[in-house]
């Protein structure tokens, strides 16, 4: 019997769901306060696909005793591919040219694999965090794909599984099949335990296909569950439950909005958390589809809501590379206009799509063609959009990736002469990659940075919050003394200051910026790396340039905004102090450049000096920014080293 009680038409109240969760996502990239815990929108689209899925899969089982797959999986390509290779191509066409040198690097292969739906495995080979989104570096703006790439591998291996099982139960099929797949939730839950890294980036068990299946797998057991009873019996048993399903779901919709609002990521979400509040998604969609006619399908299945959610696939689609093109930076708007505009083109974009794109292929505008070219379409358009995604970023000049602990090595095309030496942090690599080089053509600029990785340990504490600890930054003065070793500079560029800005949790204690604990201990860690550098081999004098105003308008990690610490100009006062009475002890080594005269000649932050955008996130160094800071910083190091060139005009 079907596994929807109801009959197969169409459910209003399951759209508004989908439109409830794709709202709380889009809230979380904005991103809003109210909205920490936006995230678990996906968990709800993975519980309702499975469920549905599972359903069209079981009664296409009950009516002819098979499944047929191939049909399955052009329904599915039909349904998915024309939207998806539509906002690929368009963000491979167009995000390199507006983001310039701010583009990722990783641009062109996070396409290609969004567009062969193995984006997740992607993100995790590669290191890209969901959780620090909008941070130190330009993010991907197909990140938001690593869902669309788990349903599709559900789409294809779970009617394979299902099918499998159906014919090897026999007469109890559907009930034996039940507890496999409930004992194959628990096993990805379990999984997603173990692989969750406590106290350290949890993407791994985020993006994971074999953790997240859980979700996938809570909705088709639903499905199991209620097709394994005959119909009439389930509405008998739902007509005389009626007030207690109502009531269900209504506590079940308050939990998920409760927890899309206030339950950010953290530790114990990842140990069992996934598991129960899929479960609790599962009840809603029962409740709505027993009961139809009951009052929380009827909120759920309100029109505009319900409108939203038949678009929910293209807004999910959009949104994110829409975000990321249009910040506050590029735009000069205004937080709630900016918003309104990110809002207002998501949803318009995802109509057209919807209306123009989607809906008529599903619907067969293809056979128009004709049979051999509505065959021909689909594997010549996947063809056409991988050639432009691999091509349309060819000769752009792409930042490469700031990925957090990684170390970056960057030579400039100097001819040598003069050998200029950058260590710290991405800000440094900002500097380097960015170097005019032919106004400095016979400087060598190399950079040994570690982006993610401050000269202070990693162990902030913002809002008296510990963030989680940034892998590979324990090396960073190793790494430096390298560059020394291979380049033996004339003159070394410190770069520090964006995260020493926070207080940092060091041996169980909080030491907070402004404090003499804090003195002490940054103190040392500058000692440290000097020493480093002096075992090394022979260099010139060590400039670091003070810690300017900074500007960031946002910094997201784990929901909480990192941007407000870090723009506090007492912070930046106060490590500039330390800097200060280093340098002092430290005179023929150590000297210090006052960034502010450059960047800050008003004594505060402004986005653009001079009518020239120096920095690009209020941190960061542009094109135009690092080529003014080689033109100032230059003749104050020609003070200190003898033979410094002078820019060419």
């Amino acid at each position: 019997m079907s596994p929807r009680p109801t009959g197969g038409g169409y459910r209003p109240a399951l759209d508004g769901l989908r439109a409830i969760s794709v709202l709380t996502i889009l809230a979380y990239h904005v991103p809003l306060s109210w909205a920490k815990g936006g995230y678990w929108g996906v968990n709800t689209f993975f519980v309702v696909s499975g469920y549905l899925i599972t359903g069209l899969l079981l009664r296409e089982y009950d009516n002819w005793r098979s499944i047929d797959l191939v049909a399955f999986y052009v329904r599915r390509a039909r349904r998915l591919l024309p939207a998806l290779l539509l906002m690929s191509v368009s963000v491979s066409l167009v995000v390199p040219r507006v983001l310039g040198d701010q583009t990722p690097s990783t641009i062109r292969g996070d396409g290609l694999a969004s567009l062969f739906y193995v984006a997740n495995w992607r993100y995790i080979a590669t290191g890209q965090s969901y959780f620090a989104q909008f941070g130190e570096a330009a993010t991907s703006p197909f990140k938001h794909t690593w869902s669309l790439a788990i349903e599709e591998q559900y789409y294809l291996l779970f009617p394979l599984l299902l099918l499998g099982l159906l014919r090897l139960f026999g007469r109890r099929a559907k009930s034996r099949a039940l507890v496999v797949v409930m004992l194959l939730a628990v096993a990805s839950a379990t999984l997603m335990a173990l692989l969750s890294n406590p106290g350290g980036d949890p993407s791994r068990a985020y993006y994971g296909t074999d953790t997240r299946m859980q979700d996938v797998f809570v909705g088709a057991a639903l499905a199991i569950a209620v097709s394994a009873v005959p119909a009439q019996r389930v509405r008998r048993w739902a007509a005389r439950n009626r007030s207690v399903l109502i009531g269900l779901g209504w506590v079940c919709l308050g939990v998920v909005l409760v927890w899309c609002g206030t339950v950010p990521v953290s530790g114990w979400v990842f140990y069992g958390g996934y598991l129960a509040f899929d479960i609790v998604a599962a009840g809603l969609v029962l409740a709505v589809e027993l009961v139809p006619s009951g009052s929380v399908a009827r909120v759920l299945g309100w029109k505009p809501l319900a409108w939203a959610g038949m678009i929910s696939y293209g807004l999910y689609l959009w949104h994110y590379p829409i975000f990321v093109v249009l910040t506050e930076q590029r735009t000069h708007l205004p937080a709630i206009p900016l918003q309104l505009l990110r809002f207002g083109l998501t949803f318009g974009i995802a109509a057209l799509s919807y209306y123009l794109i989607e809906n008529p292929i599903r619907n067969g505008a293809l056979r128009r063609l004709g049979r051999p070219a509505a065959r021909v379409a689909p594997v010549a358009a996947v063809t056409a959009a991988a050639v432009i995604i691999a091509v349309s970023v060819n000769g752009m000049r792409l930042a490469p990736t700031a990925q957090a602990g990684s170390s970056t090595v960057l030579t400039g095309a100097g001819s040598g002469k003069y050998r200029l030496l950058i260590v710290g942090d991405s800000v440094g690599f900002s500097l380097g990659y960015n170097f005019p080089a032919k106004a400095f053509p016979t400087v060598k600029p190399t950079a040994n940075v570690n982006f993610g990785c401050g000269t202070a340990e990693q162990h902030i504490v913002v809002d008296g919050q510990a963030q989680p600890e940034q892998q590979g930054c324990g090396d960073i003065f190793t790494e430096w003394s390298d560059g020394v070793t291979s380049t033996k500079p004339n003159v070394i560029v410190w770069s520090l200051g964006a995260w020493e800005v926070y207080d940092h949790e060091i041996g169980g204690k909080t030491l907070k910026v402004g404090s003499a604990a804090y003195a002490s201990y940054l103190r040392g860690r500058l000692e440290d790396g000097l020493t480093a550098m002096n075992r090394a081999g022979a260099h010139g004098p060590i400039v670091i340039p003070e810690v300017p105003c900074l500007g960031q308008p946002k910094y997201v990690v784990d929901g909480v905004n990192m941007a407000t610490d870090r723009n506090d100009p007492k912070r930046a006062a106060a490590v500039n102090q330390i800097l200060k009475g280093f340098a002092a002890a430290h005179r023929k080594t150590v000297h210090l450049v006052n960034t502010n005269e450059l960047v800050c000649p008003t004594g505060k932050f402004t986005e653009k000096v001079h009518g020239v955008q120096l920095r690009h996130d209020g941190v960061h160094y542009t094109k135009a920014g690092a080529s003014a800071f080689w033109r100032w910083i230059m003749p104050q190091v020609a003070g200190w080293v003898p033979g410094t060139p002078k820019a060419k005009p």
